[in-house]
């Protein structure tokens, strides 16, 4: 509670910083942690294949770029998304840290043109349907998103894990921790460690497709025994 108040301080230039930052909170041991969940690539092809369009681009952003649903990706404007010099600029977020500019990836640089292609005479990229008292972007994708991951044949997951998958694959690729921590954007580098979770399921699945006959191929080849 401290920390969401002092985050709104820092915010609004009371205080210059959160002094409640650095607070590691206490694990409970009753409550058990859910784990996050990584999608392969394989069920990303399924669910953007099942997708309809402007939820298959929120799929490739997310992933690609890790901005939150709901805080960032949906009420984006137009005018936020720099497809000349490939950068989105994130006017609020929540976290101070989060607010500012991002690159983009050309895969999810394709994403944004399209959308915007898609979406004429709105100044947002996610408009939605046009109703009186309704936001002019669309606010909750869960029903369109369970739908897709049912057609898709994929298990459910919340949307929010995309997140954890731009994370475990930038971890992945080599990017130290504490620069996965800055890329998404989060006010704590501790909290990294909830999403290194991730990387636990990524190798799992990696080791389940272990060749067994390596060492065979290897030496049919010409390959020499190792020491």
């Amino acid at each position: 509670m401290l920390t969401r108040i002092f985050n709104v301080a820092v915010k609004q230039k009371r205080l210059t910083v959160n002094p409640c930052t650095m607070v590691e909170f206490p694990v409970s041991v009753k409550k058990t942690t859910r784990k996050p969940h990584y999608m392969m690539a394989s069920e990303q092809a399924k669910i953007e294949f099942a997708a309809p369009d402007y939820l298959r681009h929120v799929v490739v952003i997310i992933s690609e770029m890790g901005l939150r649903p709901y805080k960032e990706l949906m009420p984006m404007r137009k005018e936020h998304v720099d497809l000349e010099n490939r950068l989105v600029h994130i006017p609020d977020s929540k976290t101070q840290s989060g607010e500012g500019d991002m690159p983009m990836t050309e895969t999810a640089w394709k994403a944004f043109k399209e959308q915007i292609e898609q979406t004429p005479g709105s100044d947002y990229l996610f408009p939605g349907p046009r109703q009186t008292g309704k936001k002019p972007h669309i606010t909750n994708l869960r029903k369109a998103w369970t739908a897709t991951l049912k057609r898709a044949g994929v298990s459910y997951f919340s949307l929010y894990e995309l997140r954890h998958t731009f994370a475990t694959r930038l971890s992945a690729g080599g990017v130290a921790d504490h620069f996965v921590s800055q890329m998404l954007r989060q006010g704590d580098a501790g909290v990294f460690k909830r999403y290194s979770q991730a990387k636990l399921n990524m190798m799992r699945e990696s080791l389940a497709r272990l060749d067994r006959k390596a060492n065979e191929h290897g030496r049919t080849s010409g390959m020499p025994e190792p020491s």
